[in-house]
């Protein structure tokens, strides 16, 4: 399983996963037509706009979950540059199964490369495993919507699922918290820029699927291996 940004060719084979993603709104038929014909227009164009990424992870070289991200850049209802995530969407079939941690490193990465401190987002369905899924990561309520710091979520994903240090987690963010009571800025987890931490991310899931692309070459070796001659059975 992989996660990556998508390119243009990539967008025909994104629209089944799209269609589940508006089928599993809750804002419903009064919105939401899942099998609009004008998805793939649509699509293309909201692909086309600046400073809009779409992200998908892959299954064997099938899509089978898709991030939605916009870059927002310091405005009047904002101070800081931020990564708005408009949809985050796994299949039903491969759900717990890290596809989703896959795009949330994807979209960290990308956040951590436009600048952009916090990422934000509004859960799409808003089921409770969602929510979940984000606590998980450190988002945070902020009004209806959840943010997280682009490094502080990096540096978590740094970590395997499920092997989260709490105590590490309070005291970055009663730091993290003081910091911004004082008007200072943010600073990265070791002291590292995000273009450092998104380097970083980068060449560990490098080294993590050369990893993994060894380790399934080696299986099949083992498995396609002749049986040794002194080993075989004589009648």
């Amino acid at each position: 399983m992989t996660a990556r940004v998508a390119h243009a060719e990539d967008l025909e084979a994104v629209l089944p996963v799209l269609r589940a993603a508006r089928a599993d709104s809750p804002l419903g038929v009064q919105l939401i037509n899942p099998d609009s014909g004008a998805l793939n227009e649509l699509l293309r164009a909201w692909f086309g706009m600046e400073n809009s990424s779409l992200i998908i992870a892959e299954v064997d070289e099938t899509i089978v979950g898709l991030a939605l991200v916009q870059q927002i850049d310091a405005n009047l209802f904002s101070d800081i540059a931020y990564l708005h995530i408009e949809a985050l969407y796994v299949d039903n079939e491969h759900r717990r199964r890290g596809v989703g941690r896959a795009l949330m490193h994807q979209i960290a990465v990308v956040a951590a490369r436009c600048a952009g401190e916090r990422v934000v987002t509004m859960p799409l369905t808003g089921a409770r495993s969602e929510q979940r899924f984000l606590s998980g990561l450190g988002f945070i309520p902020a009004g209806s919507r959840r943010i997280a710091e682009t490094a502080a979520l990096l540096r978590r994903l740094e970590q395997p699922a499920g092997g989260r240090d709490k105590r590490v987690r309070g005291i970055d963010e009663l730091i993290a918290r003081r910091r911004r009571s004082r008007g200072l800025p943010e600073t990265p987890p070791g002291g590292l820029s995000l273009v450092d931490l998104a380097d970083r991310a980068e060449r560990a899931d490098q080294a993590d699927q050369a990893g993994a692309s060894s380790s399934m070459q080696v299986s099949r070796d083992v498995q396609t291996r002749r049986p040794d001659s002194s080993a075989t059975a004589i009648s």
